[in-house]
């Protein structure tokens, strides 16, 4: 790892190739980054060939996990493609520079704000509306501006796995593991002893499908991470480590799932869940007309959100994705095998009377209470026959997951 005195001087003279003169970075104020990344906010000395008085650094150093070290040419590609937007369109940072070989990302200072994190766990409900609000906004303006340009980011995406082959073998197993990740979870949860009905079963399936789906395809982060999610003027995303073009009903329900795999946010409620997806129709009602149905909204993002649950329990119980992979035969899961085998039952779904969990299967099974609970309360809403029977295979596995027993 080198340090930030090396760092900065990479940068320096990333930014004199990129930009000319001499430039002298200073003051570097270290941020809190996504995973191992090292991020820094550096004062710029004032020079007339480069307007920029502060800059933000990244430094995204190998750390041997496949997928964590393939993400480099995605978020590039993902920030030139944001960047390339109209300036009222780009849902975060421009990019100034980066050298992929020196793993290293220069991106323009969105400013201070607070994170969705603190936002969020702040106690006034009407601030909370507010700022679920502005996040439904500043979603749909993304996905409505970035609907149909899936082509330029591929053309983007490609110019950069041929410059660096080396990442292509691996740039896409994030999205390759999503499928086998949510039969996984399903497979794991029957093993651990809960009945998953049919209904479960077809959205499970559903949400494979509209993994691949032309439907509804716009530009996104998909992890949505709320401690890389700011509000200053606007609200502003600035990790697309997993960018590409997805159907975006998988951010609704990353939202309304409490974002699935990050502790420390209460979940929205059923209020504030109508809020958000309020004002993220507004914004997309010309581009996905039917988004105003709210059965069809509903049906769709529950497929999501069921995909997220299953999903989350395959890494939860691997303990990264990256793990559920290397526990798999990868052939077998590109031929879409099902008879694979899912392992043991999960310790992680027993009741909580039933063991003794660490400290850190506690915060998994927290992350996956919070899931479930927000998929019960979700499904609870709907008016598909299929919806109450999903709410309460949703309660059960909440139930054995809760911290109390009693609950």
């Amino acid at each position: 790892m080198p340090s930030s005195s090396e760092i900065i001087a990479k940068a320096e003279r990333l930014l004199r190739h990129r930009f000319g003169g001499v430039q002298r970075l200073s003051e570097p104020e270290r941020l809190s980054g996504s995973g191992s990344a090292e991020v820094f906010r550096i004062r710029v000395a004032n020079q007339p060939l480069f307007p920029h008085r502060s800059v933000i650094l990244k430094y995204v150093p190998e750390t041997g996990d496949i997928l964590d070290d393939a993400t480099l040419c995605r978020e590039v590609a993902a920030y030139q493609f944001t960047t390339s937007l109209a300036p009222q369109h780009q849902p975060g940072p421009t990019l100034l520079a980066h050298d992929i070989t020196d793993r290293l990302i220069v991106l323009t200072d969105v400013g201070d704000g607070d994170t969705l994190a603190s936002l969020l766990s702040r106690p006034d409900p009407t601030a909370r509306r507010q700022i679920v609000r502005d996040l439904g906004v500043a979603l749909g303006r993304m996905h409505a501006a970035t609907a149909g340009r899936e082509e330029h980011f591929r053309v983007l995406l490609s110019r950069m796995l041929t410059a660096h082959p080396e990442a292509e073998a691996a740039y896409d197993l994030r999205d390759r593991s999503l499928v086998p990740a949510i039969d996984l979870g399903t497979d794991i949860l029957q093993r651990s002893g809960v009945a998953v009905p049919a209904a479960v079963h077809t959205l499970a399936d559903r949400a494979v499908r509209k993994l691949s789906s032309t439907r509804a395809r716009a530009f996104t982060p998909f992890d949505l991470s709320p401690d890389n999610i700011i509000a200053t003027q606007r609200v502003k995303f600035l990790d697309y480590k997993w960018a590409d073009f997805r159907d975006v009903t998988f951010d609704l329900a990353c939202v309304i799932g409490g974002f699935p795999q990050y502790l420390g946010t209460q979940p929205l409620t059923d209020e504030e869940t109508d809020v958000f997806l309020r004002s993220w129709v507004n914004e997309v009602r010309t581009v996905w007309p039917t988004a105003t149905r709210a059965d069809y909204l509903h049906s769709n993002i529950l497929a999501a959100l069921v995909g997220w649950a299953c999903s989350s329990v395959a890494l939860m119980h691997y303990g990264s994705l990256a793990g559920a992979l290397t526990a798999l035969d990868t052939a077998a899961l590109d031929a879409g095998d099902d008879d694979q085998d899912a392992g043991e039952p999960s310790e992680l779904l027993l009741p909580a009377a039933d063991k003794e969990f660490s400290a850190e299967q506690r915060m998994m099974r927290l992350d996956l209470y919070e899931t479930f609970s927000a998929l019960a309360r979700f499904a609870a809403l709907g008016t598909e026959p299929g919806d109450g029977c999903v709410a309460e295979f949703a309660r059960i596995v909440s139930a054995r997951l809760a911290q109390d027993p009693e609950a």
